[in-house]
């Protein structure tokens, strides 16, 4: 009993064989694919596995149930890996460490100034735009706002998500858009420093 895992490149509208088994598992596959299991002399068991994702699997009822070779086709150009053999396996990208593990970030490479943003009583305001190179975006309500606290909201959202107070930084390490929510009756100013890559 055996089982190997194997990618190979296969091109727009192109078939690619893989070896015999009782079993397969697409392990990685950008797009879906077409898998022909061929049992040589029995066509009556061979059979097709029609635009099938990346995690689908096959395992044969019983040994004589197994293929000779499997066909791949392939719509779009990509690499694709399979497992194939004779063992019942499974695939995980998930991976555990025994030991220790160092993590690293790295440092920003843009420190961005921007101005005070108003945050008319009301309302919400839009704060910070996305920006996809972003590691992170800091806010400060106006220390001198007397009124009250103000919400963080995703862009365009409806829910209050986070409370912000006068004085009070907080940081954001998404690349999402900001809108602050302000029913304070007094008009607030928000600072904004964003650090991208």
């Amino acid at each position: 009993m055996s089982t190997e895992t194997l990618t190979q490149a296969i091109g727009a509208g192109a078939t690619v064989q893989f070896g015999a088994g009782t079993q397969f598992l697409i392990v990685t596959a950008a797009a879906s694919v077409t898998v022909k299991a061929i049992k040589l002399g029995s066509s009556n068991k061979n059979r097709v596995f029609s635009n099938v994702p990346a995690g689908f699997k096959f395992t044969a009822d019983s040994p004589d149930d197994g293929f000779d070779y499997l066909q791949v086709t392939s719509a779009s150009a990509q690499n694709v890996t399979l497992a194939v053999g004779t063992d019942d396996v499974t695939y995980s990208n998930n991976v555990t460490v025994s030991g220790s593990v160092s993590t690293v970030e790295t440092p920003a490479g843009t420190l961005t100034d921007a101005a005070p943003v108003v945050c008319n009583t009301g309302a919400a305001t839009a704060v910070v735009a996305q920006n996809l190179n972003r590691k992170r975006v800091t806010l400060s309500v106006d220390p001198a706002f007397a009124a009250g606290t103000v919400y963080a909201r995703k862009t365009g959202g409806t829910n209050n998500l986070l409370p912000l107070s006068p004085g009070m930084s907080y940081e954001f390490a998404g690349t999402y858009g900001i809108d602050v929510r302000n029913d304070t009756g007094t008009n607030a100013t928000v600072y904004v420093m964003e650090e991208a890559a």
